[in-house]
């Protein structure tokens, strides 16, 4: 069964990545965290990681993290229209804030465009999209401000992403990153 797969990343790999861009966020955002959004399932993994480095790397940094769930996908794994099915909690003041929102990897964009035109419509002063990793995908219209891996066109499951074709949350929570060999 493992045969399908090929390492692409260990834990400790992984761990070296997300310091790295812990530094540059702190870096962009030195004074006051950003607002963090999650949006789960797939970037929660990246996200708790994130803001351990974030903290290890300043430890008054205080970051603070909502989540979002939101469906762009169906159960034949194409994409389609994006769904709020949980959103951030309603206390959560985002009118003026700098926000960065936080997912698993980018193909075609369609969930963060989604997203980020819903946070900038509720009054974000500016909103980034930080991801775990990037894929190439030739029809994608933005990309992400921040990532950690370059997959190219590799097809990845661990560290939040699913092998849904294997089954439901296929791999999701292994602590590496493997490509699905085609």
């Amino acid at each position: 069964m493992l045969e399908r797969y090929t390492k692409l990343a260990s834990s400790e790999q992984i761990n070296q990545l997300v310091d790295q861009l812990a530094q540059e966020i702190i870096r962009d955002y030195p004074d006051k965290p950003p607002l963090f959004i999650a949006l789960l399932r797939g970037a929660g993994p990246f996200a708790s990681r994130l803001m351990f480095a974030l903290t290890k790397v300043k430890q008054d940094y205080h970051p603070e993290l909502e989540y979002m769930i939101v469906s762009t996908y169906g159960e034949d794994h194409t994409a389609k229209q994006p769904v709020i099915v949980t959103d951030v909690a309603p206390n959560t003041k985002i009118e003026g804030r700098q926000v960065i929102i936080l997912d698993d990897f980018i193909d075609q964009g369609i969930t963060s465009d989604f997203i980020k035109k819903v946070i900038e419509d509720r009054g974000a002063a500016d909103v980034k999209l930080a991801v775990f990793a990037t894929k190439t995908v030739p029809e994608r219209q933005s990309e992400a401000d921040y990532y950690c891996f370059d997959a190219g066109d590799s097809w990845l499951v661990g560290f939040g992403l699913d092998d849904a074709g294997l089954t439901h949350e296929g791999y999701r929570w292994i602590d590496e990153l493997w490509e699905i060999n085609r």
